[in-house]
C-alpha cells in the first residue's frame, strides 16, 4: 500500500502493528525534518498516528497542551495532533487550524479515530467488508487489499458526467468511500464503524451591521495573518501565481513578510486569451520575486494515462493539466508553495455568480425594455412557454454547472442502465436543501463551497501536486479567514460597475491598492486550458480523440449509444470530449 502512494512521501516511510491493526505512512519532510518520522507515538505508546497535512495553529496548542502537562520529544506538528487528541479525544479537531487528514491508533479505547480537514484539502478514502477496514490518501493504495469490493459504481460515472467529479461519500467503486470535509469517523479493530460525525459547517450569516470600510480592513488582516501561519516550514518554500486576484494577493502578502526573494511559478499558454503570464510578470516586477514560467505546449493527450492513475477515478477538470504542469516546475525549486485557491466560493468570484445565476433573482428577464417588462406578467398568463418566469431553484443553477445534463445522459446512456441513475443529483439537493436559510446568492456559495470546491478544485490541486511530491497550501482557505468571509453582506462583493456585474468586490479592492485598478478589474480569465484549440487545430488530436470514442471494444460501447459518442466524436464540444476521454481511458486501466 505504501509504494501506491511513495510519490506523496519520497522522504521515507513506516509501518506500526498492534492487535491485527497496521498503520503506514510515506512522509513528506516539511516540518521538524528530522524529528517527525511516522507512524508516531505518545510517549506513553497508548496512541499511534500517521498524519498528511499541516496544523498552521500547532506552537499555540503546544503551549496549551504544555500547561496541561503533556510534554514533547520533538518539534512536529505531527506530535501536536497526537497529544491533542490524547487530551481532548475526538473533539480535538474543533481546535485545528490546518489541512489534514489522519488516523489515531488508540490501544486504550481499541480503535481508529479518522478525520478530515474543514475544507477537504486533504483526501481521505476507505473500504469496507466482512473483517476488513482499510484507509488511503488515494483510490491506487488500496489495490493491494484482498477482500475488497471493486465493483464500478455506475452511478458515480452517472454524476461525473454531470458535474466532472465523484462526491464524497462515493467513489468509482462501491466498496470504496471517501469521508466527508469536516468529518470524522471512529472504527473498532474489529472493522467496523462505531461513528461518523460532522464537526465543522460554513455558515453565511451575513452582517449587515458592518460598514464596506470594516470588511476591507478586517479581511486584509485576516487574509495577512493566514499567510504568515501558512509559511512556517523547514524546507524551501513558494508560491504559484497564475495572475488573476487571488494568487496576486497572496504573493503581495508572501513578498512583504519574506527577508529573501520568494519564489514564483506560472504557466502560460501560446493562446493568449487563456494566458495570463503577462499579468503574472507585473506582480512579479511588482514584489522583486524570482519567477520561473513555462509555456505549456498542447500535451493533453500525452500526460492523459499518468493523470488517470493517479487520480484513481474518473475527474474530468481539464484545469488538473496546468496544476499538472505548473507544479512540475515548481517541485524543481522548492517543496511547497501558497496558492490563491478558495477566493471566488468565498467572496464570490465565479461568473456564474454575476453574469448567470444573479440574473435568475428577478423573475421577469432584467434586460428587456420596460415597457416589455409592464406586460411580462400578464403575457406569462398567456403564453407562459414563451414568457417564463424566472426562478432561483436548483434546476436554474445545474444549468451552469452540468456537463452532460440529465437529458443529454438519458439519451447517451443504453437504455439497460437508464433507470438506475434517480439518485445521481441526491448529494447535490442535500446540500441545497441545507442552504435553504440563505439568499439566492449565498444558497450558490454554499452549494459550491460543500461540493465544486472540495470534489473538483481541491481535489485537482492535492493530486496534481502530490504526483510531483509537491505540497500545496490554501491560505485563503482557514478558517480564520472564512469565519469573517462568510459574515460579508453580498453587496459587498458583488454589484453592479458601470452596468456589468462584478463579483469578488472586497478582494480586488484590497489589490487595487497595490497593483492598480485596471489590473484588479480586469474581465476574469480563470486557470482553464484551451482545449477547443488543443483540440481543433490538429487533424491528428482529433483523430486520435475520435479513435478513443469510437473504437471497437474500448469500453464506452458498453455503457452508452454507438449514435451519441459519434455526436460527440465529431463535434466540437471539447470539455463533453475530455470527459469521455478521461473516462474511456480510466475504464482500459481498471477493468
Amino acid at each position: 500500500m505504501l509504494s501506491k502512494v511513495q510519490h506523496r512521501g519520497p522522504d521515507g516511510s513506516g509501518i506500526f502493528e498492534y492487535a491485527g491493526v497496521g498503520i503506514g505512512q510515506s512522509r513528506l519532510s516539511i516540518i521538524d525534518v528530522e524529528g517527525g518520522q511516522q507512524p508516531m507515538s505518545d510517549s506513553t505508546n497508548s496512541y499511534w498516528i500517521t498524519y498528511n497535512g499541516e496544523l498552521y495553529n500547532y506552537q499555540e496548542l503546544r503551549v496549551q497542551l504544555r500547561l496541561k502537562g503533556f510534554a514533547f520529544k520533538t518539534n512536529s506538528d505531527t506530535e501536536v495532533v497526537l497529544q491533542a487528541y490524547a487530551c481532548w479525544g475526538k473533539e480535538c479537531v474543533s481546535f485545528f487550524r490546518g489541512m489534514f487528514a489522519f488516523c489515531i491508533l488508540d490501544t486504550i479505547r481499541k480503535e481508529l479515530f479518522l478525520a478530515r480537514d474543514q475544507f477537504g484539502i486533504k483526501p481521505l478514502v476507505y473500504a469496507t467488508g466482512p473483517d476488513l477496514f482499510a484507509f488511503a490518501s488515494e483510490i491506487q493504495a488500496l489495490r493491494p487489499v484482498s477482500g475488497m469490493d471493486w465493483e464500478i459504481n455506475l452511478t458515480g460515472i452517472d454524476q461525473f458526467l454531470s458535474y466532472q467529479y465523484i462526491p464524497a461519500p462515493y467513489s468509482i467503486f462501491n466498496g470504496v468511500k471517501k469521508l466527508l470535509p469536516g468529518h470524522f469517523m471512529r472504527v473498532d479493530f474489529a472493522g467496523s464503524i462505531l461513528e461518523v460525525t460532522q464537526y465543522w459547517d460554513i455558515d453565511f450569516a451575513s452582517d449587515s451591521t458592518k460598514s464596506q470600510a470594516y470588511w476591507l480592513e478586517s479581511i486584509e488582516q485576516a487574509i495577512s495573518d493566514s499567510v504568515q501561519a501558512h509559511l512556517v516550514s523547514d524546507v524551501p518554500f513558494g508560491a504559484f501565481l497564475s495572475g488573476g486576484v487571488d494568487s496576486s494577493l497572496v504573493v503581495s502578502q508572501m513578498a512583504k513578510k519574506m527577508k529573501s526573494p520568494l519564489k514564483t511559478f506560472c504557466i502560460g499558454f501560446e493562446e493568449k486569451d487563456f494566458s495570463e503570464i503577462e499579468f503574472a510578470r507585473k506582480v512579479a516586477v511588482k514584489y522583486g520575486t524570482d519567477h520561473h514560467e513555462e509555456i505549456v505546449k498542447p500535451r493533453a493527450l500525452e500526460i492523459l494515462p499518468d493523470l488517470v492513475k493517479h487520480y484513481g477515478e474518473p475527474f474530468g477538470d481539464s484545469s488538473a493539466i496546468p496544476t499538472y504542469y505548473v507544479s512540475k516546475l515548481a517541485r524543481k525549486e522548492v517543496t511547497m508553495v501558497l496558492s490563491g485557491d478558495g477566493g471566488d466560493e468565498l467572496f464570490g468570484g465565479y461568473e456564474n455568480y454575476t453574469t448567470r445565476w444573479i440574473k435568475h433573482f428577478s423573475p421577469i428577464p432584467e434586460h428587456l425594455p420596460i415597457y416589455k417588462k409592464a406586460v411580462y406578467f400578464g403575457m406569462n398568463k398567456i403564453i407562459p412557454e414563451k414568457y417564463p418566469l424566472r426562478t432561483a431553484s436548483l434546476t436554474d443553477w445545474k444549468r451552469y454547472i452540468e456537463y452532460f445534463n440529465q437529458q443529454h445522459r438519458s439519451h447517451l446512456w443504453k437504455k439497460e442502465f437508464q433507470e438506475q441513475f434517480a439518485g445521481s443529483d441526491d448529494f447535490i439537493k442535500d446540500v441545497w436543501l441545507q442552504a435553504k436559510q440563505y439568499s439566492h446568492f449565498h444558497k450558490t456559495q454554499y452549494t459550491d463551497f460543500k461540493t465544486y470546491l472540495p470534489y473538483a478544485v481541491l481535489t485537482k490541486v492535492d493530486i496534481a501536486s502530490m504526483m510531483h511530491s509537491l505540497e500545496v497550501r490554501t491560505p485563503l482557505l482557514d478558517v480564520e479567514v472564512i469565519k469573517l468571509a462568510s459574515q460579508i453582506p453580498e453587496k459587498f462583493n458583488t454589484h453592479k460597475i458601470n452596468g456589468d456585474w462584478v463579483g469578488k468586490d472586497i478582494l480586488k479592492r484590497i489589490l487595487t491598492k497595490e497593483m492598480g485598478e485596471n489590473f484588479a478589474y480586469r474581465k476574469k480569465m480563470g486557470f482553464g486550458v484551451p482545449l477547443n484549440h488543443w483540440f481543433g487545430d490538429s487533424n491528428k488530436v482529433q483523430g486520435e480523440i475520435q479513435e478513443r470514442i469510437l473504437s471497437r471494444g474500448n469500453l464506452l460501447e458498453n455503457y452508452f449509444q454507438r449514435t451519441e459518442l459519434e455526436k460527440i466524436a465529431f463535434g466540437s464540444q471539447s470539455g463533453k470530449q475530455w470527459l469521455l476521454i478521461f473516462l474511456q481511458e480510466w475504464l482500459t486501466q481498471n477493468t
